[in-house]
């Protein structure tokens, strides 16, 4: 076997232990044990959060060709706790395929997901993940995801779904991010592409979350903006006119 396979073989074999622990901690994290034992040379941590129902799960994993660092939620639901080890699992197969005789000890490859949790109403959470990479060649790039928890029925909610009209809820607030982008020249915002992005029929709203009473808007590395903007963030304020756009199940329910 050459060197190459041999480092292939490593990949995926580490890739599956990951992958075992990170289902062991789920099956067991809300177990009727009184204390979950965690251990350190596994590489992995559990910690409470502020926000009742869900904990943090961290996972280290350091090898000679990269590094991966993942935070993740962890929840009472097994439905939920099931969707978002897929999402790791897919994210992390993703990138050992990617860096595939593409890195090397001098310039290992590197994927840190971290997580930020925003109470965005009553049991309703928005769950923002930032993807920073290292693939080989010149940049780290970033890209981030985006989902809403609901703890009331313990699934993931679109942000599609919380208006009563999808059409008429981008013809309001798409203008509203495009005008709170360009008032930042120091984004040095690409107006063609941000544009495309306003007038795009297909948009789900799959960027945004809601904080501190602002529907908030993220954008990957490059999407609108060149590199040195990073994933930039614009926060438009809730007022009358953008609440009245919400179905009123989730307008009572909006912080």
């Amino acid at each position: 076997m050459n060197h190459n396979a041999k480092q292939t073989v490593k990949y995926f074999v580490v890739a599956f232990i990951i992958s075992l622990i990170v289902g062991y901690v789920f099956s067991s994290v809300f177990s009727n044990a009184e204390e979950i034992y965690v251990d350190k040379e596994n590489d992995f941590d559990i910690v409470d959060t502020e926000f009742e129902g869900i904990r943090l799960l961290t996972l280290n994993q350091k090898e000679e060709l990269y590094t991966i660092k993942f935070e993740l939620p962890v929840f009472e639901s097994g439905g939920l706790n099931n969707f978002f080890k897929g999402y790791m699992q897919r994210t992390q197969k993703q990138f050992l395929s990617d860096i595939r005789n593409n890195v090397s000890k001098e310039r290992p490859g590197s994927l840190y997901v971290s997580l930020d949790i925003y109470p965005s109403g009553e049991q309703l959470y928005s769950l923002v993940f930032k993807e920073e990479f290292y693939t080989g060649g010149a940049n780290v790039n970033q890209i981030s995801h985006v989902w809403m928890v609901d703890l009331e029925s313990n699934h993931i909610i679109r942000q599609a779904d919380l208006f009563k009209n999808i059409k008429e809820a981008r013809k309001v607030i798409m203008p509203k991010v495009q005008e709170a982008l360009l008032a930042q020249p120091e984004l040095g915002v690409f107006e063609d592409e941000l544009e495309e992005w306003v007038n795009n029929q297909n948009y789900l709203f799959g960027n945004m979350f809601i904080r501190d009473g602002n529907l908030s808007f993220i954008f990957d590395k490059y999407e609108i903006t060149p590199g040195a903007a990073g994933m930039p963030e614009v926060n438009i304020p809730m007022d009358d006119e953008i609440k009245a756009l919400f179905k009123d199940e989730w307008k009572k329910r909006l912080k």
